[in-house]
């Protein structure tokens, strides 16, 4: 059966950490725009090393949207604090008036081994990663909330699972992660929608800190472009995406879904340390395990009760 294209004409979408090149979040704006959408391409301006040695530049991405024929203006607040986020906000609302949906693409990265990192390298990929998306979530859902309507997209990573000179990195992607299915919770009462991506692209960052003893050839890097993620954030950001909570991965040019389980377990009454040791293999089995699915699967009690949301002042949020 045939599906009308998606369109984002009259919408507009914040994309936060859109100014590498190559690089996810450029991906996202240009393809967002070259639908109709109307982009605000948020960056930093320092790159995926938060050092400035790698460089990003959201006015560059404007300039190429712009030049299509699409709209977009840039921002260079920074989402790691309260009043960056707030500020990124504020440049949807001057420029076009609104918000339709959320990006949380930014963050800065540290591939290194625990105690090789200093205080301020955990500091700000947790500030950047988990906060970031926190502040963001928290700036535009005043406004989503009054229209009864829009999408937030976060970004998370294959390090959840665990990776190598990811223990921090890893930590504030397991939190947004998390993030995403409980705010899942509280938004689908309001008519918004929450899901994350989980995506493998060769961007800036991918190159830059990648453990490849070469560069990789023009086939992987044509594999994994970061245009190739583009179409299925497009769908998590749509009016039309019919779920809220979930989790949505795209490698090379496989998509497929993000989820948990647990194993259907032992029963017994009174364990001790000792029972639970020698049960442990039935304990962990895998041939039986029980899908997690989205936070609604199962959960009746989930539904939220309807608020009276006058009580809440907007600059408290």
């Amino acid at each position: 059966m045939a599906v009308a294209q998606l369109r984002f004409d009259g919408q507009v979408v914040i994309v936060t950490g859109a100014g590498s090149n190559p690089g996810l979040g450029r991906s996202y704006a240009r393809f967002l725009a070259a639908r109709g959408a109307r982009v605000v391409v948020n960056d930093l301006g320092v790159g995926p090393d938060g050092r400035g040695i790698t460089v990003s530049r959201a006015d560059a991405v404007v300039e190429e949207i712009r030049a299509a024929g699409g709209e977009a203006v840039a921002d260079t607040h920074s989402v790691a604090t309260q009043e960056g986020a707030l500020a990124v906000v504020q440049t949807a609302i001057d420029a076009f008036g609104q918000v339709d949906a959320l990006v949380n693409n930014a963050g800065v990265l540290e591939y290194a081994l625990m105690d090789e990192l200093t205080p301020a390298d955990i500091e700000k990929m947790i500030s950047s990663h988990l906060m970031g998306a926190i502040w963001m979530c928290r700036a535009v859902w005043p406004h989503m909330r009054a229209a009864r309507s829009g999408r937030i997209v976060n970004t998370v990573s294959g390090s959840v699972i665990g990776a190598k000179y990811s223990a921090v990195y890893g930590s504030a992607k397991a939190g947004v992660f998390g993030l995403t299915r409980n705010l899942a919770i509280e938004a689908e009462a309001l008519g918004i929608k929450v899901n994350s991506i989980l995506p493998s692209a060769a961007t800036v960052a991918w190159l830059t800190f990648s453990d490849h003893a070469t560069r990789p050839d023009e086939k992987v890097l044509s594999q994994h472009s970061p245009d190739n993620i583009a179409p299925a954030l497009a769908l998590l950001v749509s009016e039309r995406v019919p779920f809220n909570g979930r989790c949505f991965g795209v490698n090379g040019t496989n998509i497929y879904e993000v989820s948990l389980w647990r194993t259907e377990g032992v029963a017994q009454q009174n364990w001790t340390p000792e029972q639970i040791l020698a049960r442990l293999d039935e304990i962990s089995s895998r041939d039986r395990v029980q899908l997690l699915g989205d936070p609604f699967d199962g959960q009746a009690g989930y539904t939220l009760q309807p608020r009276d949301y006058s009580r809440v002042i907007a600059d408290k949020i």
